[in-house]
């Protein structure tokens, strides 16, 4: 599926949350309409990141390895299946 002009987010490939920074290496257009992989699911992914981190569960350095490694990978590792 194509995206949509204007159906895409300039997100953090390591989100704020767990570290990331305002700088252009760390920023890319992530598509609202791609599916099954999208802007939506990769939130949930930094959600939970941050709740592993949070609870003592997740060091902060390896969630900013996996999520820029693959965020993917990480999503399935950490949520399962979308």
């Amino acid at each position: 599926i194509r995206p949509k002009s204007g159906h895409y987010e300039v997100d953090h490939l390591i989100p704020l949350s767990i570290g990331g920074a305002d700088v252009r290496e760390n920023l890319w257009p992530e598509s609202r309409d791609t599916q099954p992989w999208n802007a939506n699911v990769k939130d949930r992914l930094e959600v939970r990141l941050h709740a592993e981190i949070c609870a003592g569960r997740l060091s902060i350095t390896d969630a900013q390895k996996e999520i820029s490694r693959d965020w993917i990978a990480a999503y399935r590792k950490y949520i399962g299946s979308n």
